[in-house]
């Protein structure tokens, strides 16, 4: 499955090994590079390309070329996508607390948006990794 932490480890080795702004590597070495297989390694670049952390060139000798972009920094040093999911549940959670100290305030409107609010926390839970 591919988590945060997953996500965090392959972004980590290639932000700390490339001070040029650049990564190269063979993608059959993708196991002892990164500790995992090349697809997965290819999908998790794939993403990292689409969100606008690097751009990547992919050879057919199977040789992959990244260029580090800012961006990759900066979610390393804070945190990285382990640290942005903590935030938004932590902050989720801070909403649920302002919205029940409402309540007396606008009890219908309140109800509203726990039931809004709720939705939102189902959906996230649905998606985050369980805790072993």
């Amino acid at each position: 499955m591919i988590d945060c932490k997953l996500k965090d480890k392959i972004l980590n080795k290639i932000v700390s090994e490339s001070p040029e702004m650049t990564f190269g590597f063979d993608s059959e070495d993708s196991m002892e590079i990164f500790g995992f297989n090349p697809e997965l390694v290819s999908s998790v670049l794939d993403y990292f390309e689409s969100i606008g952390l690097i751009d990547q060139d992919k050879f057919l000798e199977g040789e992959i070329m990244l260029e580090i972009l800012i961006p990759a920094h900066d979610l390393v040093a804070h945190g990285g996508f382990t640290a942005k999911e903590e935030l938004l549940t932590n902050n989720i959670e801070k909403l649920l607390v302002e919205i029940e100290s409402l309540k007396p305030l606008l009890p219908e409107k309140v109800e509203t948006m726990n039931s809004i609010i709720s939705g939102i926390t189902t959906g996230l839970a649905l998606f985050k990794p369980k805790k072993k």
